[in-house]
């Protein structure tokens, strides 16, 4: 049985994914909604709401209680999360999801670093067989960074999602253990 884990902390060389915090909630508020990350998560950048309190509220306690989602934590500071979800202990799989709120940590690797030790973490101490995400074709940085972690595009799921009034497509990719243990060595 898949242990739920809350409160885990794992440390990379410069990224810490640990369990949110109080203060991570002013520093969520002060990122606000910016469009392209909007875009890149799915939203439409055409409209942008100023981010609420309340909004990040409900943002803190989905954090804080699901034992598979982790703020990521850069210099001393919460630049992020990623999370392991729809996990399935039978099938020894799970969805994987990464989110960095602010473009000025973007292309530093950073999110190459906090994908390996999620990888690490699921199947090396979760025991699971299989890893998969989708994401949106034009979201080219992501795409490399999942390419270069190992995973393997299975698919396109065609014109899924309406963004910005534009039909787009989603990229399935998967990393199988194996696949994993391969590249870990």
């Amino acid at each position: 049985m898949i242990g739920k884990d809350y409160g885990l902390v794992i440390t990379g060389d410069r990224v810490i994914l640990r369990p949110p915090i109080e203060k991570d909630k002013e520093t969520r508020l002060s990122y606000g909604r910016d469009p392209e990350y909007r875009k890149m998560v799915g939203g439409d950048p055409r409209t942008n709401p100023e981010l609420t309190w309340n909004e990040v509220e409900k943002w803190y306690d989905q954090v804080k209680k699901h034992p598979f989602y982790w703020i990521i934590e850069y210099q001393g500071k919460c630049i992020g999360t990623a999370k392991l979800y729809s996990v399935d202990e039978q099938n020894r799989r799970a969805g994987y999801a990464i989110g960095i709120f602010d473009k000025q940590y973007w292309e530093k690797g950073l999110g190459t670093e906090v994908t390996q030790l999620v990888l690490k973490y699921a199947f090396e101490k979760l025991n699971l067989h299989r890893i998969d995400l989708k994401v949106l074709s034009f979201n080219h940085r992501a795409i490399a960074c999942y390419e270069k972690c190992g995973f393997v595009k299975e698919g396109i799921e065609r014109e899924g999602s309406l963004i910005g009034g534009e039909w787009c497509s989603d990229i399935i990719f998967s990393i199988l253990e194996q696949e994993y243990h391969t590249i870990k060595e």
